[in-house]
């Protein structure tokens, strides 16, 4: 897939398709919906992260997170942050209907880990 993304016709092709995308509103509308909801579960996963860590009964799994806490302290919520705006951004710039099926997967992906933080924490 990257090796397709160095060709300018792809490239040229990629950006047609994301123009194509945008110019829908029902399209777009579901991009911005969700990634409204995308950036509250985002917020709330730092927040039961914090919650389930700070409780004594979690650690976090993810070894990339892991790591930043260690070394960045508290940055890494910034990161985070950062990252999600980022790939809110993307959603938003290529509200394709695949991307928008993947991304709300992931979404509900990432609410089930916010749920089994505040379950490990006791709190649900």
């Amino acid at each position: 897939m990257v090796f397709t993304l160095t060709s300018s016709k792809r490239r040229q092709q990629l950006g047609e398709d994301a123009r194509r995308s945008r110019a829908s509103v029902w399209l777009t509308a579901a991009a911005w919906v969700l990634v409204g909801i995308y950036n509250i579960v985002g917020v709330t996963d730092i927040i039961s992260t914090v919650i389930a860590i700070e409780s004594g009964a979690g650690v976090e799994a993810n070894p990339f997170v892991s790591s930043m806490m260690v070394h960045a302290g508290d940055g890494w919520i910034i990161a985070k942050l950062g990252l999600q705006g980022l790939i809110s951004f993307m959603v938003l710039w290529f509200p394709h209907w695949i991307v928008l099926f993947f991304f709300a997967v992931a979404t509900t992906g990432n609410a089930l880990i916010v749920y089994n933080n505040f379950s490990i924490a006791g709190l649900i």
